[in-house]
């Protein structure tokens, strides 16, 4: 029954939207389409918002997207350096790699889609598993994306508990299978592969990030390129993200329906969404505590030769068209959305 309230509220915003939208003042009134690279199936959110309920319409009238999606970050990142792309919406992993490859292809950082304080960061284990603590892993095999912050987040939990891991890298829908086969003893994905494993009900969540005190993000890059052909659009682009925010933040059972709806081919239940919003932020501003998850990420990498560049993040990332996109106001009509 609730999710019933959603869904007609969901149909009767867009008809709002609908009648409402070409009355918005736009920021530019540009015609092109924007190459925006994605990952379904990750926590970069912002983009799907944006997309099913069309927000960047009403900033920029006349701009159309092409979506390409990506199932993994480093595609994405070379499909960017290779300059086929004009945006991405990416994981803080990737975004440094991008950053470091700006002899290639310059990119900026933007803005932050999302972010958690380590609520992504999930360690999990069969449901019928023998392991009941942290340091019952203590030389198991553990599932892990190699060179993903979930890898980062592993090592930090190896140094606090004093343990170490046997580390098996694969992608986070192999490390599922592998988890319900008995192959490895516990498993370390981004969402919402993990909450997904509990639903189907052979996987159990033993820890979490937050008693690490664990930040990770995603977020918003271009390259410099499009950033100087086209400025007005990625302000106009960035203020339909901040009003993504606001739905992300005070409507999270419109965007669970939302992002339900934009991962439809991928059969991920709607409850599997919705639980992720306990544990997400959704920052309007670079502050410096997000600084630090790029710089932290960036060590990491080194420490381990998959990049090799030292990067400026105070170039790097680049938070003046936030800052404008942050000046307009708002043509999102929150009240005409229903809570549930």
């Amino acid at each position: 029954m609730k999710y019933s309230r959603i869904s007609a509220g969901f149909v009767a915003f867009s008809l709002l939207f609908a009648a409402s939208a070409a009355a918005a003042a736009p920021v530019s009134t540009a015609k092109l389409t924007i190459r925006m690279g994605y990952q379904p199936l990750t926590p970069t959110w912002g983009i799907s918002i944006i997309y099913q309920a069309q927000l960047w319409k009403k900033y920029l009238p006349n701009v159309d997207v092409d979506r390409v999606k990506f199932m993994s970050g480093m595609p994405l990142v070379n499909t960017l350096v290779a300059g086929k792309l004009d945006m991405g919406y990416q994981g803080d992993m990737p975004i440094i790699v991008l950053a470091s490859k700006g002899s290639l292809q310059q990119t900026k950082f933007l803005a932050v889609t999302d972010a958690d304080h380590g609520g992504a960061s999930e360690i999990y284990v069969a449901k019928d598993s023998p392991i009941k603590t942290i340091k019952d892993l203590n030389g198991k095999r553990v599932s892990i994306p190699f060179g993903g912050y979930t890898h980062r987040f592993a090592e930090v939990v190896e140094a606090k508990e004093g343990i170490k891991f046997q580390f098996v890298g694969q992608s986070p829908e192999v490390g599922l299978t592998n988890l319900q086969a008995g192959k490895v003893d516990a498993y370390i994905p981004w969402p919402p592969y993990g909450e997904l494993a509990v639903y189907k009900g052979f996987a159990r969540k033993l820890a979490d990030g937050e008693k690490y005190r664990f930040d990770a993000l995603r977020g918003v890059v271009a390259t410099q390129e499009f950033l100087d052909q086209h400025p007005d659009v990625v302000v106009g682009w960035l203020r339909a993200e901040l009003d993504a925010h606001k739905i992300m933040r005070d409507r999270p059972d419109y965007a669970a329906q939302l992002l339900f709806k934009d991962w439809s081919a991928y059969g991920i239940p709607l409850p599997v969404i919705r639980e992720e919003f306990s544990y997400k932020v959704f920052p309007d501003q670079i502050t410096p505590e997000w600084r630090k998850v790029l710089t932290d990420g960036a060590d990491f990498l080194r420490s381990h030769r998959f990049i090799s560049a030292n990067i400026d993040f105070n170039s790097y990332i680049d938070d003046s068209y936030l800052k404008k996109a942050a000046a307009i106001p708002s043509q999102l009509d929150l009240a005409a959305i229903p809570k549930q």
